[in-house]
């Protein structure tokens, strides 16, 4: 991208607000936004010379798309370097949690430990059980191959089709969320749903945060309606609402029975590389007056 144009970067503090944004985007042709970076109309009516939005993973929930087709802005993301990884973390997240990883690591680490005992904390099995997947794209597939080596049943939905979400919710022992964020799938596992789960049954959520009501998972972890709740994305990161949590739950953060990571989907250094790699080549479609591979709309 050096050779092609003027690459401004911005180096921080913090994400970039929209007054930053629009200062040092001003007179820009593409702008490379990540996930906490928020794009709706009015931020774009401050662009007046931007081509492209390039994105830097698969959601573009962050990005008013209708806003940027209207003033003839490409809009675009990366549609599959990131499924692996994410598939592989959901993974990571389910069985640490089923099987105490978080508590057992902070025993050794305690000094405590000398030794195998009959009294551990024990956890659940995984082998056999039946996994439940709302939202089946190419991540929720990704995490349905894995479940093969383990010998699950698997039940599927997506918002309008697959498995009723009532019935794979009461029937599930763990339920991975993989679905995009939108105004209809937000607090799609609220109060009322999360009733329709066991107590039993486990809850992992690789989606957005505001795929899940967190007060309503917090509040169900603290009566023992849910069996535990780990998570790599988190309500506060969707900036895009204004009435969104502006601290994570401190009930949830001192609940026994979760396990978090910081939006750690694509942190692997293989596909951090082909995400970039991607997005630059967005940007460089449109400098060359091509339509870019990955875009999400029409011009």
């Amino acid at each position: 991208m050096r050779a092609a144009c003027d690459l401004r970067l911005y180096a921080g503090p913090g994400t970039p607000d929209p007054e930053t944004i629009a200062g040092e985007a001003a007179d820009a042709f593409a702008l490379c936004f990540f996930v906490p970076d928020h794009i709706d109309a009015r931020l774009l009516s401050r662009l007046p010379q931007l081509r492209i939005l390039a994105g830097f993973g698969k959601g573009y929930d962050n990005v008013d798309v209708a806003a940027a087709t209207a003033r003839g802005v490409w809009v675009t993301n990366v549609p599959d370097a990131l499924t692996a990884g994410t598939a592989d973390l959901a993974w990571a997240l389910l069985l640490g949690l089923a099987r105490g990883v978080r508590s057992g690591d902070a025993l050794v680490r305690s000094g405590r430990f000398a030794g195998w005992s009959a009294d551990a904390p024990l956890g659940t099995s995984v082998s056999g059980k039946t996994l439940g997947i709302v939202g089946y794209g190419a991540i929720g597939r990704a995490i349905a191959r894995r479940a093969s080596g383990f010998d699950m049943r698997v039940l599927h939905c997506d918002l309008t089709s697959g498995t009723p979400l009532d019935e794979l919710l009461r029937s599930s022992d763990f339920i991975v969320l993989a679905l995009p964020l939108t105004d209809a799938s937000r607090h799609l596992i609220d109060a009322r749903h999360l009733e329709r789960i066991r107590p039993s049954a486990y809850l992992v959520n690789v989606a957005r945060g505001s795929v899940v009501d967190e007060a309503a998972v917090a509040a169900a972890l603290e009566r023992g309606a849910l069996a535990g709740y780990a998570s790599d994305v988190f309500e506060v990161e969707d900036r895009q609402y204004d009435d969104r949590p502006r601290q994570i739950d401190p009930r949830l953060l001192a609940a026994e029975h979760t396990l978090f990571t910081p939006h750690a989907g694509t942190a692997t250094r293989e596909d951090r590389g082909r995400l970039a790699l991607v997005q630059a080549q967005s940007v460089l479609d449109v400098l060359a007056g091509r339509r870019p591979a990955t875009a999400v709309n029409d011009l």
